[in-house]
């Protein structure tokens, strides 16, 4: 049976039976997505679940010489929310973090400030057999968190600017990215994520949208877990090692 709580370097993440437990696809995007810069940087967490890519952005924040930041979060399953709070409070940086526990669409809608980064891990199951179990389908199906209305949200939520920045599956992608180019996106930095060396296809794609930049995409980065041994490659030890106790 696994643990009840995911021990990291600076933070500990409490589980407790939670709709979506700390999985790759967070910790790779909180390490990964691109911190905004200014004095008072602003960061939200959209599907935030136990609130751990919120966690790695304050972490990642306190070590940079800005003057203060804010790190939010939403969550719509509210056993979720309560432990993402929890887990704030319990963090060095509890002042910075807050959690919404409601739908993102309404979030968007009567939110009156704006976030310099948005990241999201979102649910992206479209047509598949659903889980009996409503938390899980929350967390990992896109009936309540559909691209569209994450784009649309992200668009009205953003500063001049911010960045969208998002983890899919491979074969997701081109959709989220097709949606989000129709809302005047346009993807500034792309990470595929192959799970060992010597693969074909990536697993995941990661990528950040913007509205101001232009729309010329840059070279896509690639990203292996695992090597030819199945042992953790150099390039996953890096982008992970201020976060993984095993690094």
């Amino acid at each position: 049976m696994s643990n009840n709580y995911f021990r990291f370097k600076k933070f500990t993440v409490q589980q407790n039976d939670v709709s979506m437990r700390v999985n790759t696809d967070g910790v790779l995007l909180g390490a990964w997505f691109s911190l905004p810069e200014g004095p008072c940087p602003q960061v939200l967490d959209v599907g935030s679940g136990t609130g751990v890519i919120a966690l790695m952005a304050a972490q990642r924040l306190s070590e940079k010489p800005c003057t203060c930041f804010g790190c939010e979060a939403v969550e719509i399953d509210t056993q979720s929310c309560v432990q993402a709070r929890d887990n704030f409070f319990s963090s060095s940086w509890m002042k910075n973090l807050v959690v919404y526990n409601t739908d993102f669409q309404s979030f968007a809608r009567f939110a009156n400030h704006k976030y310099d980064a948005i990241v999201s891990n979102p649910p992206y199951f479209n047509n598949s057999l659903k889980n009996p179990s409503v938390t899980k389908r929350q967390a990992r199906h896109t009936d309540n968190l559909p691209y569209e209305d994450l784009v649309k949200g992200s668009k009205k939520l953003l500063s001049q600017n911010g960045r969208l920045s998002v983890i899919l599956p491979a074969e997701e992608f081109q959709v989220f990215k097709t949606i989000a180019e129709e809302h005047g996106f346009a993807a500034q930095r792309q990470c595929r994520v192959f799970s060992k060396e010597g693969d074909l296809k990536p697993i995941r794609i990661m990528a950040e949208f913007s509205i101001s930049a232009d729309k010329k995409t840059e070279a896509a980065e690639d990203l292996c877990i695992m090597n030819s041994n199945l042992e953790y490659t150099s390039g996953y030890k890096s982008i992970t090692k201020d976060f993984y106790l095993k690094f």
